[in-house]
């Protein structure tokens, strides 16, 4: 499972926008941040800086931002495999040569949720531009699951579910602007039981 979320948070971790002036130069280039973190922790430290004057307006997040989070697992049978098969592979360490064995490994559906967080539309726009070409509806990434016993490789496949926009352009205007897309991932992977090694 921890290495679902290190390569679902990869494929999201070269994400860039442009600012550019009224004449369509660019003033500068940022890399957006991606962290592991639920929805509800931004919300939070948003709805504390919700004026742009006054004191509160001296310590704020910075927007845009990446936060990515898992919110279920659920057992998939369409793919299940007979579980009484068992995998076998030979590994050899010096003068030593041994028989690792490890039955069917069980599919599981993993949702993640990908939460954009932007304070102008075009901030936004950059970003989603930039994710939506590569699922359709799915991007596959091939994963390592086991390189010291059991030398498994598996392809994993990453698909867009659905793409939601909330966007909080209410108040005055001194009230910070929030907009959100939160974007619904399933991963299809397979978790593995333990391993038994035989000389």
């Amino acid at each position: 499972i921890r290495n679902t979320v290190i390569a679902f948070g990869t494929i999201f971790n070269n994400i860039n926008i442009k600012r550019l002036d009224s004449s369509g130069n660019p003033l500068q280039n940022l890399k957006v941040p991606l962290s592991y973190a639920p929805k509800e922790k931004f919300l939070t430290r948003l709805d504390e800086q919700t004026d742009l004057t006054g004191d509160d307006s001296k310590v704020a997040i910075t927007l845009p931002r990446l936060a990515f989070e898992i919110t279920g697992y659920s057992y998939d049978p369409t793919r299940k495999l007979n579980k009484n098969q068992k995998l076998g592979v030979v590994t050899t360490n010096a003068d030593t040569t041994k028989l690792n064995t490890q039955y069917s490994p069980v599919p599981y559906n993993v949702t993640f949720n990908l939460n954009v967080f932007t304070a102008t539309s075009d901030d936004g726009l950059q970003i989603i531009e930039q994710i939506l070409p590569y699922f359709q509806p799915d991007y596959t990434v091939t994963m390592i699951q086991d390189s010291t016993y059991m030398d498994t490789k598996r392809d994993i496949p990453f698909i867009l579910e659905n793409v939601s926009y909330d966007d909080s352009y209410t108040g005055s205007l001194t009230s910070l602007r929030r907009i959100i897309y939160t974007l619904e991932f399933t991963a299809k992977i397979y978790l593995y039981g333990p391993i038994s090694q035989s000389a």
